[in-house]
């Protein structure tokens, strides 16, 4: 079930589509989805909530309050609780109010409290679809970052048929599902995209351009920014609005102005798609006022402006990726050829204007890709299909240029942790006492120099640590417990791997707004700082242990001696012997001698199999399956060990991921017998395994 664990919100609107959200939440629930309900008033003529209640499990939201109670329906908590929000059917009514924040129901504040990302399936009669502004406010959500999932042509309930019927809800679902699985290989990268014409002005009133609109490196800009990238979007003179939230959008009018943002911007950035069809030339002279008509004839004088990807070309280091785009009317492959060698570039996407449908002013392209090794034609396809394989073939090159220039050395990767208070249990306390301690201890993590080391942003860990509070008082006593869990980022993919998963009871701590979290290894005076510490050192420790042979015993070891000296903080968490999976064992566990196949199994799980399975899949695999037998000796070894059941506990969805190929059955046996003796608890997994192998 791909949508396994996801928690979605389904908002239902008043249209004659809303029979279709039974199908939908039916199908969701199916994927193994928890799915909350929300409908508009007008929504209940249409279908009842009962059906839906009965279909997803929870009882269905429409008010803010509750009748029989008058308990409040928290749009907020919606927001935070989510993974996705899916409005459908959306009326152009709810559309509207979703494009202008007009939040007069419980679907339309949630959705402008959503952290989640949005989908948006508009249901419709043609007219009204087609309307400037039902048109002009689905824009509007596209550059706040929604996802709006295009309707269908077909039969409407007026009896007319056009488009605006809302999209079936298997399709819903596998966009969700493309949307959650699908690559963002440009995660953690900077890419610099020029799109648009330029104007090179005469005199106030005219200028020397061209037909360009723009489209094409919008769509880029976009597609960069839904694999994951920042994006800086230098932009000639288009009516175009900002087609994705996370692009910093800087607007020009001339080629100078171009080739100033340009060359200043691309020094800190992965890659330059250079999309923007730039003025050759500009005029010499350009007159302050409006030049007026003579009889004679006019001349004008021309002078060359800075060529932009030559000059990048010039900049460009090994670790950069620089593409171009040539339109060219004739001996267009030898032009384009030409001018990949003149000026540096990895790769130019070549159109021609003898091609129809290609070019400015429209909606499509066709284009090949050419680099020094060949070229590779694509069909007429939208513009917007044109730029996923662009960027798509962008990704390949900076994984491998990320590969080949990567440091060798093993460096310890700082902290990138999110803090969560949930207080749920203690309702009506101090909440500011919540916020500035949810605060100050996100700056103590993530400000904290827990290494000497430095890493690129997309390099960090990972890492989330909630605390469910159990009890407070307003002496600024706490008792709560802790999920710790923390990821690695695979390379050459956007998929974090698992590296560490505690779930800790009964902390005891106390702490007074604005009191200054501090930790010295040597002065363990407070049992929050010092627990901070001991998950951050494990954390790196395990980190350091997957990028080199028992490569994290500066760190385990710091956290060992935490757990050593903090048994007179009077938590009975730190004290040896008091329970097999408390703090204390834990890291003595994994530090014991006995558990070095362990330690080199992380190493070579992560580093000789995730990480290289980018380039060579099978050989990846290969290391993984030749690592299983590391798990069983270690397990053999200590098999009360936390950590040896945990690696396969929080890492079953990836081993069946691993080995959902074809073929394979004796090795995939061998898995599966290794690892039910390990964690038998975890039959399903280990069984989906098992019959991958008789595919």
């Amino acid at each position: 079930m791909q949508l396994q664990g996801k928690k979605i919100v389904l908002g239902i609107t008043g249209s004659i589509a809303a029979y279709k959200a039974a199908m939908l939440v039916r199908l969701l629930v199916k994927e193994g989805a928890e799915v909350q309900v929300i409908m508009t008033p007008a929504s209940k003529e249409f279908i009842t909530p009962l059906t839906l209640s009965t279909l997803s499990g929870r009882p269905v939201l429409s008010e803010f309050f509750q009748n029989a109670d008058g308990a409040w329906n928290s749009h907020v908590e919606l927001g935070l609780w989510a993974d996705a929000m899916i409005v459908a059917p959306a009326t152009a009514s709810t559309i509207g109010k979703m494009a202008c924040g007009i939040a007069d129901n419980l679907l339309v504040t949630t959705y402008l409290s959503m952290k989640a990302p949005v989908f948006v399936a508009p249901a419709m009669d043609l007219d009204m679809f087609a309307h400037p502004s039902t048109q002009r406010n689905l824009e509007v959500l596209r550059s706040y970052g929604n996802h709006i999932i295009e309707p269908a042509v077909g039969e409407l309930a007026s009896h007319l048929s056009g488009k605006g019927r809302m999209e079936e809800p298997q399709a819903i679902v596998q966009h969700l599902k493309d949307f959650f699985f699908a690559d963002k290989n440009l995660v953690g990268h900077k890419v610099l995209v020029t799109a648009g014409p330029t104007y090179e002005k005469i005199d106030p009133v005219r200028f020397i351009g061209n037909y360009s609109t723009g489209k094409m490196g919008f769509a880029i800009a976009r597609e960069c920014a839904e694999q994951g990238a920042e994006v800086l979007l230098v932009a000639g003179p288009v009516s175009l609005p900002t087609p994705h939230p996370a692009i910093k959008r800087i607007d020009v009018e001339t080629a100078v102005q171009m080739y100033e943002a340009a060359t200043e911007l691309f020094p800190e950035c992965d890659a330059a798609v250079l999309c923007a069809a730039v003025a050759d030339y500009r005029p010499t002279v350009q007159a302050d006022e409006k030049i007026k008509r003579t009889e004679d004839n006019m001349t004008i004088t021309l002078q060359a402006n800075p060529d932009i990807a030559a000059t990048l070309g010039l900049q460009k280091r090994d670790n950069q990726v620089l593409a171009g785009f040539a339109l060219e009317t004739n001996n267009e492959k030898a032009n384009a050829h030409a001018k990949l060698a003149k000026k540096n570039l990895d790769f130019i996407v070549l159109n021609s204007l003898k091609d129809k449908g290609a070019g400015f002013s429209v909606d499509t392209n066709k284009v090949t890709i050419i680099d020094r090794d060949g070229e590779q034609e694509y069909a007429l396809k939208s513009k917007a299909d044109v730029a996923r394989d662009i960027v798509s073939y962008l990704s390949r090159l900076l994984i491998v240029a990320l590969f080949l220039f990567m440091p060798s050395q093993i460096s310890a990767q700082e902290l990138n942790a999110t803090v969560t208070l949930n207080t749920s249990k203690v309702q009506g306390t101090n909440t500011e006492a919540f916020d500035v301690l949810r605060e100050s201890l996100t700056e103590f993590i993530n400000n904290r120099k827990w290494t000497e080391y430095t890493y690129e942003e997309h390099e960090r860990i990972t890492c989330n640590f909630t605390f469910i509070v159990d009890g407070y008082s307003d002496d600024g006593s706490f008792t709560c417990s802790l999920m710790v869990q923390a990821s690695r980022p695979v390379f050459g993919s956007t998929y974090n791997s698992t590296i560490f998963k505690y779930e800790d009871q009964g902390i005891k701590f106390t702490y007074q707004p604005y009191d200054r979290l501090d930790f010295t290894e040597d002065n363990l005076d407070n049992n929050l700082t010092a627990l901070i510490a001991f998950y951050a050192y494990i954390i790196i420790g395990f980190d350091m242990d997957s990028m080199g042979e028992m490569g994290g015993s500066e760190f385990l070891n710091k956290a060992l001696n935490i757990a050593n000296n903090a048994q007179n903080l009077g938590d009975s968490g730190w004290r040896a012997g008091s329970t097999n999976n408390n703090r204390y064992t834990v890291i003595d566990d994994y530090m014991n001698g006995a558990m070095e196949p362990l330690r080199l199994l992380v190493y070579r799980y992560h580093r000789l199999g995730l990480d290289t399975m980018f380039k060579d899949a099978e050989g990846g695999r290969k290391v993984i399956t030749e690592c299983m037998n590391l798990l069983k000796e270690a397990y053999e070894n200590r098999p009360l060990a936390y950590i040896t059941k945990l690696f396969t506990e929080f890492k079953q969805d990836e081993f069946v991921n691993l080995y959902s190929y074809e073929g394979g059955e004796s090795e995939k046996r061998e898995v599966v017998k290794i690892l039910s003796e390990i964690n038998p608890s975890q039959s399903d997994a280990w069984d989906k395994i098992e019959k991958s192998a008789f595919k």
